[in-house]
């Protein structure tokens, strides 16, 4: 399984490296406009007030972009730290089984002796520490970058944020996982974790404005988030138990589908 993994990351590495760049680049793109928002902090919170209510649910969990937490959620963490951690998930869930049945070496592999639990586990385990490599990558440039622009919020803070945003990208790779584990479906993969992905986001932000989507959303990842929660120490630490569960059914799942198959066809 260890060789399996090795070279799965081996195969990917230079995908890894562009994609710790790119958020890294992100992240600092939008962190170096914090002291010049600090600065006019009462003039754009003015402008902020004629901005529809629920234009503002889908940029913050919380509606404050001024305080430290606020701006870093706001900017970072509740919505372009989890689309670039999701796509990336959803890729790799997409594409670990689905490009080795793809490229025809799918056979290649299950001809020699290893066991169909195992290429499975090991996909799903390389997948996750890809997502996982990106996701300190991120949080060392959170850190740093705070530190620099003078964005005062704890390191623990910075990192438990970072942590359950890998959870829920995980989730959504899962579903990708899950989807690909039954066949030739790498597009399907891709669209439905996608819809299950921007679906709980939009849900999830509008439902302070749209009271009728409160129970529809808690059927999505998004909505157990909250990263401005996790900051303020406010956070249900029970939510997380939802990304856990979706992640293991989606694992089952994959399993059970996967091991019942006919990779040749």
């Amino acid at each position: 399984m260890i060789t399996l993994i090795r070279w799965e990351l081996w195969q990917r590495r230079w995908s890894i490296i562009w994609w710790s760049f790119g958020v890294t680049a992100f992240i600092a793109l939008n962190l170096a406009f914090y002291p010049s928002f600090k600065d006019q902090s009462q003039q754009l919170s003015q402008a902020f007030k004629d901005i529809p209510d629920s234009a503002m649910a889908l940029l913050s969990d919380t509606g404050d972009f001024f305080s430290p937490t606020g701006y870093l959620s706001s900017q970072v963490f509740y919505l372009m730290l989890p689309m670039l951690l999701g796509i990336l998930a959803i890729s790799l869930g997409s594409s670990l089984i689905g490009r080795e049945e793809k490229d025809g070496t799918l056979e290649l592999l299950l001809s020699r002796p290893i066991s169909r639990s195992i290429l499975l586990a090991s996909k799903a385990i390389a997948g996750l520490l890809i997502i996982g490599i990106v996701g300190i990558v991120a949080t060392v440039a959170i850190t740093l970058l705070a530190k620099i622009v003078r964005l005062e919020v704890p390191l623990p803070d910075i990192a438990l944020a970072a942590f359950v945003c890998w959870m829920l990208a995980v989730s959504f790779g899962s579903v990708a996982f899950m989807i690909s584990s039954f066949g030739r479906a790498r597009i399907a993969s891709i669209g439905l974790a996608t819809l299950f992905a921007l679906g709980g986001y939009v849900s999830a932000s509008l439902k302070s404005v749209a009271s009728w989507l409160k129970w529809p959303s808690k059927a999505f990842p998004f909505d157990y988030y909250q990263p401005a929660n996790i900051m303020n120490n406010n956070y249900r630490w029970l939510n997380a138990t939802f990304f856990i569960a979706t992640i293991i059914i989606a694992g089952i799942i994959s399993w059970l589908a996967f091991r019942k198959r006919d990779v040749t066809t």
